[in-house]
């Protein structure tokens, strides 16, 4: 996606003046074509992380006119939202605080939910260390849904949750999603994104939703297309 000085203008919600500071003094990065300024909307995620530049939302909401997949990890995300500061002292306690914010089908019963995440926990940890776990029920498919969903979630204090590296969790990325086919898909985008320095710098911060989902954004603009349960490919 290309931007124009005047998208620049109204998305960071600063003057003409300040983009040209930045352009001269801060190497934003741009072409001039014509006596015009254009800009590559991730080329401009990326630098505004770098250089702490404050996201707004319409950054990101800008960035939506694009053709993402509806089951990318970007938007699993936003299906699922981000929290902060989720209380308990176990992981049954968690658990329970994280299923009673998570968006679900109004027939899906949240205490049968919570049981399962439970029993998958007892079953086998799904820390996957560096205080990190991924929550998520044993068969997607009966969730009856129709996109996953990822709910981001940091806890107020560090909890137990038998990880392999014996490090108690406080970030915890709850899956949902329709198919175990969608479930593979988007816990390898997940994985892959988790390996990124970047990206658990701004997690164990505990960074805002906009850098977070920027940085996700420009993660998953490196991933070649991967395809949907029809075959199409898709971001």
């Amino acid at each position: 996606m290309e931007l124009t000085i005047n998208d620049i203008v109204k998305i960071f919600a600063v003057s003409e003046e300040r983009v040209n500071h930045w352009i001269e003094k801060k190497n934003m990065p741009c072409i001039k074509a014509n006596e015009q300024y254009r800009f590559n909307y991730i080329e401009l995620l990326d630098w505004a992380l770098q250089k702490k530049i404050n996201l707004t939302p319409e950054i990101l909401t800008l960035g939506d006119r694009e053709n993402y997949s509806s089951d990318s990890l970007y938007q699993s995300i936003k299906n699922g939202h981000i929290y902060y500061d989720i209380p308990g002292d176990s992981r049954e306690e968690v658990l329970k605080a994280i299923v009673d914010l998570l968006p679900l089908p109004p027939k899906l019963n949240r205490k049968s939910l919570w049981q399962m995440l439970v029993a998958r926990e007892e079953m086998m940890s799904t820390a996957v260390g560096n205080g990190i776990a991924i929550p998520h029920v044993r068969n997607p498919v009966i969730l009856q849904m129709e996109h996953p969903s990822i709910t981001l979630c940091f806890l107020k204090k560090p909890v137990d949750f038998k990880a392999i590296d014996g490090k108690p969790v406080f970030i915890l990325f709850t899956i949902l999603s329709p198919s175990v086919k969608k479930h593979l898909a988007i816990l390898s985008r997940l994985a892959f994104c988790l390996q990124n320095a970047k990206l658990k710098q701004y997690l164990h911060a505990k960074a805002t939703q906009e850098q977070i989902l920027a940085e996700i954004r420009i993660l998953e603009s490196t991933l070649s297309s991967v395809p949907d349960e029809n075959g199409k490919e898709g971001r």
